[in-house]
């Protein structure tokens, strides 16, 4: 009886001990794993992102883009952060669902400026002008301006009262698209030093017939002149040809018979 009691107490023992020993090593390593820090997470940012299919020279609308978070290592530079900055621009590359946007895949839908191929419409043509008058020598016009071009050509007499120098408005309302500069060598010497010699041409985004009708009248060597219109005028003027008869209707100017 003596026997058997002791071996219950010897097993309650090594029970207990064992017990004691696993209680300690689950400690330790919840002491362990409470002292490991966490993994550091990587970065991110928004970009915006694509949320259809999108051709070239569509104009974005809020419905076509959307926010997205991505690991700041892989988001270049030039990627647009912000829907605003997406928004009302014109796509100059075919946009797959989901691709991130880049500055240099999109552009202001305005006829003006570096893009002008992207952003005029497609029934119109770029043409360069020479900025030859007083408005353009003197920078007082601007990508985005309206002007009309007047010319004055000398023209044949078909008889005693038509020919002679005629002034007209050849044409009306143009969009300037972008004003070239000249180049470093194209810079005029006076006392003062170096001065720019104003800008070398303008370039405007106007009907294939226009352009031919701009080139024959520049072609024929006529004397032309620049106005700048109003920024919310954009109607035709109803304007008449002015020669010297005009003037002479018009100023009720009469001429001295010699007896």
């Amino acid at each position: 009886m003596l026997r058997r009691r002791s071996g219950c107490i010897w097993i309650a023992a090594g029970v207990a001990m064992a017990l004691l020993a696993g209680l300690l090593v689950f400690l330790v390593m919840l002491r362990s794993s409470e002292g490991t820090p966490p993994e550091p997470r990587a970065p991110t940012v928004e970009v915006v992102v694509a949320s259809r299919a999108m051709d070239i020279r569509e104009v974005i609308q809020q419905g076509d883009v959307a926010l997205r978070t991505a690991p700041a290592d892989i988001v270049p530079e030039t990627a647009l952060r912000q829907i605003s900055d997406a928004v009302g621009r014109l796509t100059i590359i075919p946009l797959s669902p989901g691709e991130m946007l880049l500055s240099s895949h999109v552009i202001s839908p305005t006829i003006k400026g570096a893009h002008i191929g992207w952003t005029m419409d497609q029934d119109k043509v770029a043409m360069a002008f020479p900025a030859n008058d007083l408005m353009s020598r003197n920078y007082l016009l601007q990508p985005g301006d309206h002007v009309d071009i007047l010319f004055s050509i000398g023209v044949e007499a078909r008889d005693e009262d038509t020919g002679g120098l005629v002034t007209f408005n050849a044409l009306q309302n143009l969009e300037i698209a972008a004003i070239v500069k000249p180049s470093g060598q194209a810079a005029q010497i006076t006392e003062g030093g170096t001065r720019d010699t104003g800008p070398a041409a303008i370039v405007f985004a106007l009907d294939p017939q226009d352009a031919l009708v701009l080139k024959h009248l520049h072609d024929r060597g006529g004397t032309v002149d620049i106005v700048l219109r109003a920024p919310e005028v954009t109607e035709q003027f109803e304007t008449q040809p002015v020669n010297i008869n005009y003037l002479l209707d018009r100023y009720q100017i009469r001429i001295p018979v010699l007896p």
